[in-house]
Order: C-alpha cells, then sequence, then structure tokens
C-alpha cells in the first residue's frame, strides 16, 4: 500500500489546485487550541535495587491550529486536514549527559537537545483526504484510536501515525477499517520514527490493521479485528460492548479478548526483535505467545457510575503494543514506555500487561450536572495485579488514579477545560519504581470559523 501515497496525494494536489468549489471550503473548520499542561512525577523507591530513584517535572505552552475542510463536488470527492503544532517549554530540568546528578531527568514532555529538554519544538501534520459515496480514503498523518491502537494524549503534543487509512460504511450497521502505517511519532518527537514493540532493538516499517464494527443487535456493538507489526506480532481481537437500561439505573458491559503471536524475525527467535516477558524455554529469546482476556461491568445512577473490572493475561510474553522506535520514548525508561495499549488496565503510570499477570480494576465516576455543576466531572480508579511472573518468581503491583475535570459548557468561555489527575503506583517488581504524579492541564478552543 507504499506505492499509493504517491499518485493519491498528487490527484489530491491538483484537484485542489484546479477546483476551488464552494463545499471544499463552506464545509471547513478552523480553530486554534491553548494548551497549558504541567506534570509532576517523583519516584519514592527502586524496588530491590540500590539504583536511585528519579523526579520529573515538566510544564509547557502549546498552540494548535486545526484546520478541516469539506470535499469538493463531484461523485469522488477532495479534502485537507491540516494541524500546525508549536510548543514551548517553561519548566523542565535535569541533563542526561550529568552522570553525577541523576535525582531529575529530563521529562517526556520535549523533544531532547543535546541531553537536555529542548526550548521549544514544531510540527506539521497535513492529511489528504479523498471520499466516494460512503469510503472515505485518508493519506499521511492519522490520529484515530481503535482497538488494536491507542494514541497517547498524556503530554503537550499528542502521539499520532504517518500512513493510509480506508474507513466504508457503505454496509448497513458495519463499519469497516483498514490502514497501514509506516511511521509513528510519539508525544515529545518532531520527527517520525520507525516502530518496536517492548523488549524489541530493531525498528520495524508496517503496521498493518483492520476489522470491523457490527451494531445489529440492538444496543451492542461487536468488533473484529486484526493487526500485524512487522517481524515482531499479529494480534487478533474480538470485543463487544453493550448497553442495557433498567427500571432503575442501567449497566454497560465491555469485554475485550486478545490473541497475540509472534511473526517474522520474533517468531524466529531473533533477540533484535525480541518481545518483553518471562519465556518458557528458558533462554529469553522473547517469543511473543499470550492471550489477554478482559471483562468490565459498570452500572449508572443519578450521575454515579460504579465499574469493576478483572484481566487475565495468559502465556509466557507480556502484551504486545505498537510503539515508536529506539530514539524516543521517556528519556529515562527508553522505548516501550510512551504509548498506551489498547487493554482495559491502561492506567496513568502503569499498564498491568505482564506475563501471567490477573489485574482486578475498580473505577467511580460522578457527573456534577446531576447537581447543578454542568462540565464538572470526578473519576477514581484502582488496578491491583498479582500472578507476574518475573526471573524472581511471581509478584504485583497496584496503582490507585484520581481526576477532576471541569469543561465550560456554555457562555463566553466555552471551551476552557481544567483537568487535574493524581495517581501513585506501588509495583513490587524488581527495578520499578515506586512512583507519585499529578498533572495539571488547562485548555481553550478558540473557534475561527
Amino acid at each position: 500500500m507504499k506505492t499509493l501515497i504517491s499518485p493519491v496525494v498528487g490527484v489530491a494536489m491538483a484537484s485542489f489546485m484546479l477546483s476551488a468549489h464552494a463545499d471544499f471550503i463552506d464545509d471547513s473548520h478552523a480553530d486554534v487550541t491553548l494548551l497549558n499542561r504541567y506534570l509532576n512525577q517523583q519516584g519514592r523507591d527502586v524496588v530491590n535495587s540500590s539504583a536511585k530513584a528519579h523526579s520529573v517535572r515538566d510544564w509547557g505552552q502549546g498552540f494548535e491550529f486545526n484546520f478541516r475542510s469539506g470535499y469538493t463536488e463531484g461523485p469522488v470527492g477532495f479534502g485537507l486536514d491540516l494541524q500546525a503544532f508549536y510548543g514551548l517549554k517553561l519548566d523542565s530540568g535535569g541533563d542526561l549527559n550529568d552522570k553525577d546528578h541523576q535525582g531529575r531527568y529530563p521529562g517526556s514532555m520535549f523533544p531532547l537537545d543535546n541531553g537536555k529538554s529542548a526550548d521549544q519544538f514544531g510540527v506539521l501534520s497535513p492529511t489528504f483526504k479523498m471520499r466516494v459515496a460512503k469510503d472515505e480514503l485518508r493519506v499521511g498523518t492519522l490520529y484515530g484510536n481503535n482497538p488494536v491502537l491507542a494514541n497517547t494524549d498524556g503530554r503537550l503534543y499528542q502521539q499520532t501515525n504517518t500512513g493510509v487509512q480506508l474507513v466504508s460504511k457503505n454496509l448497513s450497521d458495519f463499519t469497516f477499517t483498514g490502514g497501514d502505517i509506516f511511521k509513528t511519532k510519539i508525544r515529545n518527537e518532531t520527527g517520525d520514527q520507525g516502530m518496536i514493540t517492548a523488549g524489541g532493538t530493531q525498528e520495524s516499517d508496517r503496521f498493518l490493521f483492520g476489522g470491523a464494527h457490527y451494531t445489529g443487535i440492538q444496543n451492542t456493538t461487536v468488533s473484529l479485528w486484526y493487526s500485524n507489526l512487522e517481524d515482531y506480532y499479529q494480534q487478533f481481537f474480538l470485543g463487544a460492548k453493550r448497553h442495557d437500561a433498567l427500571s432503575v439505573g442501567a449497566i454497560d458491559t465491555d469485554v475485550r479478548v486478545f490473541r497475540s503471536l509472534g511473526v517474522g524475525a520474533n517468531a524466529d527467535g531473533d533477540k533484535d526483535f525480541a518481545g518483553a516477558g518471562l519465556y518458557g524455554d528458558g533462554a529469553s529469546k522473547g517469543r511473543i505467545n499470550q492471550t489477554t482476556a478482559s471483562l468490565l461491568e459498570s452500572y449508572s445512577l443519578d450521575g454515579h457510575t460504579v465499574g469493576l473490572g478483572i484481566q487475565k493475561n495468559s502465556g509466557d510474553s507480556d502484551f504486545p503494543y505498537l510503539d515508536s522506535g529506539l530514539n524516543s520514548g521517556d528519556a529515562h525508561q527508553g522505548p516501550g514506555s510512551g504509548a498506551d495499549t489498547p487493554a482495559l488496565t491502561n492506567m496513568q503510570l502503569n499498564k498491568f500487561q505482564h506475563a501471567g499477570e490477573r489485574t482486578w480494576l475498580a473505577q467511580y465516576k460522578y457527573d456534577f450536572g446531576k447537581l447543578g455543576f454542568a462540565g464538572l466531572t470526578f473519576s477514581a480508579a484502582y488496578a491491583h495485579g498479582d500472578d507476574i511472573r518475573t526471573a524472581q518468581g511471581t509478584t504485583s503491583e497496584w496503582e490507585r488514579n484520581i481526576a477532576v475535570a471541569y469543561q465550560v459548557p456554555t457562555g463566553t468561555l466555552k471551551g476552557l477545560g481544567v483537568t487535574w489527575k493524581n495517581a501513585h503506583a506501588s509495583p513490587d517488581i524488581t527495578g520499578a519504581t515506586v512512583q507519585d504524579e499529578n498533572r495539571f492541564y488547562v485548555s481553550y478552543v478558540v473557534p475561527l470559523w
């Protein structure tokens, strides 16, 4: 599919130059988002290690311009989406070149410049699009999440991917999606990177994904997806989400099953393409072979939502997920730390994706709109994982998250949002860090037209 990029982009650009149809302009939308984000992460202790726990403090201001065009007229419509981002460092610290003072590290909000956080950075992200009936082809920067791909938005700049994606809604009750990603751009990088999964030391340049959502069953969405990170893993996904209104309240069900197997160099035992985890052959060759199954049941009533869930990782490897290459990720943690997973247990600090891990999850959310404070929400989550397989034996971990958010719903300040997130992670895994983290986000969306 890589060979499609040049001709599709060329046709799209020619169409823009030759046709300035009203629909392209009249159906367009543009806005500017002002982002101010602060992150403070304090390491208390490194488990069973004499290493010094690190701290991170990052504060930045971002300016994000978004333009989304309409489509030119005719049976085949062309359009263009464009994002321009500029980030400015307000505070950060640490120097990776200073080996004697490693209590504070440069964080993951800004790119690195000679071992330190860069003072500023910018990214320009175009996406060309083409529509035929209810089919839409996008070429360039891709933003969306799906059951086999999760893009993180936990820093100043969001993770994006570069590739091709086709979405079809021509068949009633079905949405089909297929795509090919060639590069990814993590949250603190300005350039595209190759792709890996945790444990690997060689980059891949192809992530194929595809799947379908079926909504023909009342109040239920059934999903079937497949992905393949070349030379690392293939992953099958089957999931279902259902909403049932009761005479008092409502119940939501979320079921997810992943089956992951090594492919190419990983299946052959090549250590450069290894996955993370404990492996049955005892040689730590990193062959990916695991299943992750989860269930979350949530009950809602008068603004309150209580959820209880369980997830089990079976097999000899960690849950694999797409991450960017070897020159990215958290400066002190390396690759494999800077992306989210599509699994149920993707928490603020940890992912609970280890080999053999069984995780119990509890959630609580409240919408203060029921008390007349529209736009104000509170949430809390607790996860406890045990049966984690390591070289030292089985172990455990737990994490607690709290978040308060307010979004101005109407009036002059509509578009203003404020969020505070707090997390504490306490793993018993050798080499892992006991951490406390606070995040404070302020955003303001200014519509231009």
